[in-house]
């Protein structure tokens, strides 16, 4: 039984040698913030998750957002022109738009950061397809003209989903897509400061007094973005309970990611709030390496969905039903994409079919499958822990390699053997709103090398995205929903593992937290003394 005063005392004397670390005297104009997981990975189109977003949304801007109520709304562009024909979208960029290093915000590094989008991201791949050519026009103005009326530009522009298209200088912008840049130069409402940078421990980003905001209100991602502190510090705590003692205390102002266990504490501090800023919802997802054994085999994929009960996964990740359920489909229960057309195998498991379609893909149970394992994870690692059990079950031999997140995120990259540095299996998760889909997310791309980690490569899954993005109306799009999601488990594509709501808390003092549908920003937020 969970005893909330027991953990709270238990906290207070376990973190009292990093709270003496942190200290108690910062500026007062700082907010400091314990986020998900640490920052490693600094350029934006380099990851996929969520921690690298928040950073991409920290210190770039976008020409286009979506607004809390999923609308795409204009953010460095002032202007849009469409031609008659519907082929032609003319961009024109607001005034005072400026880099980080002071110089102005230009037609052509707009250009040259949709370019180096589109060559990383599965919903900029789509319209690269389909455009036919991108131009500056001006200092101010360019312009995209696609082959055919391509009804998703703005939706494109205003993706949430990673990869985002956030805009950088043309110099940064022209790094090879596959080489992570070294610049941060941005032109959003906080610098990233990179000297005071300490991996593991604190990313520090400092307020750009140059930076214009619209004047539309704040509304999730879109309108004002008004930075309210001198600078926004991001302290790594991996330890729940410490991270609650911090908060607490008043040592850190707000907190990503706190277990659902530790609500009772939270409601009962009588300093704290909570707020479920992402009401789509999360979902699980299990990843296969396509490009190594067993699982370059489908067979041995496939195997995977009968071998998933998603309520067993919720209840290690979540442990409330209010705030969990089970999904049979790879787009966010409750959107319109909704579809549980060829997940029969996710509404009834079945662990002996498992077993049988592990030796149809000739595997030898003896050699071990590596899986990852970040155990500083609230959220991956008891996934993990789920998956290794079912496998072990049914006499699999499973290598767990214990490790961090951000060691993790680096390591997915790798195209190694299993046994050489490389990947079997891994876990993640991802916003609602990111996989209500086949087009927003990279999760669903299956572009071979140029796709997601795994490197799932079925040229027919990319052309019911396409589809998808092509087809007219919402019941059109749900037929190729459908057929994309059949596809996806004939191929083995990745596992959905049910989907859950969580929540961030924060000190009463603070005001202006947004509901964004996705990870948490910080421009609006104030604090009271």
């Amino acid at each position: 039984m969970f005893n909330p005063m027991k953990a709270t005392r238990q906290a207070l004397l376990a973190s009292a040698v990093l709270l003496s670390c942190l200290g108690t005297a910062w500026a007062e104009n700082t907010l400091k913030i314990v986020p998900s997981a640490d920052l490693q990975v600094l350029d934006p189109m380099g990851s996929t998750a969520d921690i690298v977003k928040m950073h991409g949304f920290m210190i770039y801007d976008t020409l286009y957002a979506l607004d809390e109520h999923f609308k795409p709304q204009p953010e460095m562009v002032q202007d849009l022109q469409l031609s008659a024909d519907k082929k032609t979208y003319r961009f024109t960029l607001r005034d005072g738009l400026k880099w980080h290093d002071g110089q102005p915000v230009k037609a052509e590094d707009c250009v040259a950061s949709l370019k180096r989008w589109q060559a990383r991201d599965a919903a900029g791949q789509l319209m690269a397809r389909e455009i036919k050519e991108m131009r500056v026009v001006d200092d101010k103005t360019f312009e995209l003209e696609f082959k055919e009326p391509y009804g998703i530009v703005l939706e494109s522009l205003s993706k949430v989903a990673s990869n985002v298209p956030f805009m950088m200088p043309k110099r940064i912008a022209e790094t090879d897509p596959y080489k992570e840049i070294t610049d941060q130069t941005g032109s959003g409402p906080y610098k990233f400061a990179k000297d005071k940078w300490v991996p593991g421990s604190k990313v520090v980003y400092e307020m750009f007094a140059d930076y214009v905001p619209r004047k539309e209100p704040a509304s999730g991602l879109a309108g004002g973005k008004v930075a309210q502190f001198d600078s926004v510090e991001w302290d790594i705590i991996k330890d729940q309970q410490t991270a609650l003692s911090a908060l607490m205390s008043g040592e850190i102002d707000f907190w990503q990611n706190p277990s659902l266990d530790l609500l009772p504490v939270i409601e009962a501090a009588g300093n704290l709030q909570t707020k479920v800023i992402n009401q789509t919802g999360t979902q699980g997802t299990l990843f296969f390496n396509h490009t190594q054994p067993p699982f370059d085999n489908p067979k041995a994929r496939q195997a995977m969905f009968y071998l998933t009960n998603q309520q067993a996964y919720l209840q290690a990740v979540n442990g409330n039903p209010d705030y969990f359920k089970t999904c049979a489909s790879f787009f966010i229960c409750g959107s319109p994409m909704e579809t549980e057309a060829g997940l029969d195998a996710l509404k009834a498991p079945n662990p002996e079919k498992a077993k049988a379609l592990f030796k149809e893909a000739g595997w030898d149970f003896s050699k071990p499958i590596v899986i990852l394992d970040p155990t500083d994870e609230s959220i991956v690692h008891p996934e993990t822990v789920v998956t290794v059990q079912a496998m072990r079950d049914i006499g699999l031999t499973v290598d767990v390699q214990a490790m961090d997140w951000a060691t993790v995120l680096k390591r997915r990259n790798s195209k190694e053997p299993a046994d050489k540095g490389g990947w079997n299996l891994l876990h993640s998760y991802v916003g609602g709103q990111v996989v209500a889909n086949p087009v927003w997310s990279i999760t669903f791309s299956a572009a071979c090398e140029k796709g997601i980690f795994g490197w799932p490569c079925d040229k027919t899954l990319e052309d019911l995205r396409l589809r998808w993005a092509l087809a007219d109306g919402v019941e059109a799009q749900k037929t190729v929903a459908a057929e994309y999601s059949k596809r996806a488990f004939e191929i083995g594509h990745h596992i959905p593992l049910g989907q859950w709501n969580t929540f961030v808390a924060f000190s009463n003092k603070l005001s202006g937290v947004l509901t964004t549908q996705d990870v948490p920003v910080f421009w609006n937020i104030k604090k009271s003394n």
